[in-house]
């Protein structure tokens, strides 16, 4: 007796089964692996935007002196950071009515030279010895080739800030030229939270619109953690800025909570600035 070839009914309901069953769990698999791909490409991500984003806000909290006024009292809170941003770091080159910073070079990198421009409005502080450090207000700026009176291989021109007041300090005076700026989280226009910078006007008298430095962000999580800014005293207990107090600040912690890629969960980065005392002017 012939057999017929092929497969009975049976035998083909069991092949598709399995063949479904094969690609269900591929399917799957491949799944799983598309999103750790892509939790560990936003985790990479996050990590690469915060690690300088956190160092530039910690490099510009350290130089400060809270003792001295460099937090400004009653804009120091969890998602405002008002401060004196150092524009430049240097010496005075005279005795002169003007002060003339000694410009940055190649042979003497620790004076700082200026990171940015001075303009009118910025401050200058003169350390007078046992008066420390004394405020003034620029009301010129111009570039000067004048020669300094301290020893320096510089050939280009130096800043030559005139004073409200004569400041008539003796060559080699420490000089530092500061700006008032806002680091704060907020809120943008699409409703996420980024951290920014607001920089201050002369011209206009008031800060700018903020500008985006890092997110976006989880503002808050329901077990009480946050984005922003948290202070302590020198004796490391944890201070609430009130608006009387701000000069007993000795550490700011700066923390982010970064949305997971999976949409589950948050992650939390810390960095802690321990600011200077140099002692109040």
């Amino acid at each position: 007796m012939l057999r017929r070839a092929g497969v009975t009914l049976v035998e083909l309901l069991v092949a598709l089964s399995l063949g479904g069953l094969v690609l269900a769990v591929a399917a799957g698999s491949l799944l799983r692996q598309q999103r750790a791909a892509r939790w560990i490409d936003g985790l990479t991500g996050a990590e690469l935007q915060l690690r300088p984003v956190l160092r530039l806000v910690t490099d510009e909290l350290e130089p400060l002196d809270p003792g001295a006024g460099d937090l400004a009292a009653g804009q120091v809170s969890d998602s405002t950071l008002e401060l004196r941003a150092v524009v430049a770091a240097s010496l005075s080159c005279d005795s002169s009515a003007a002060v003339t910073l000694v410009p940055e070079t190649q042979a003497s990198p620790p004076l700082g030279g200026a990171a940015r421009a001075p303009v009118v409005g910025d401050s200058v502080w003169l350390y007078r010895d046992s008066l420390g450090w004394q405020g003034h207000a620029v009301v010129s700026v111009s570039r000067t080739t004048t020669s300094c009176g301290v020893p320096t291989t510089a050939t280009g021109p130096a800043f030559a800030l005139t004073l409200n007041v004569p400041a008539g300090v003796p060559a080699a005076t420490p000089v530092r030229v500061t700006r008032w700026e806002r680091w704060v989280v907020y809120r943008a226009a699409d409703g996420r939270w980024h951290l920014g910078v607001r920089d201050w006007s002369a011209s206009t008298s008031r800060f700018l619109a903020a500008q985006p430095v890092a997110g976006p962000f989880v503002r808050r999580t329901l077990d009480g953690r946050r984005t922003g800014f948290r202070y302590f005293d020198a004796s490391e207990s944890e201070l609430v800025p009130d608006g009387t107090n701000e000069r007993a600040i000795a550490r700011v912690r700066i923390t982010t909570l970064s949305p997971v890629p999976s949409g589950d969960g948050v992650r939390r980065d810390s960095a802690d600035a321990v600011l200077s005392r140099r002692g109040a002017s």
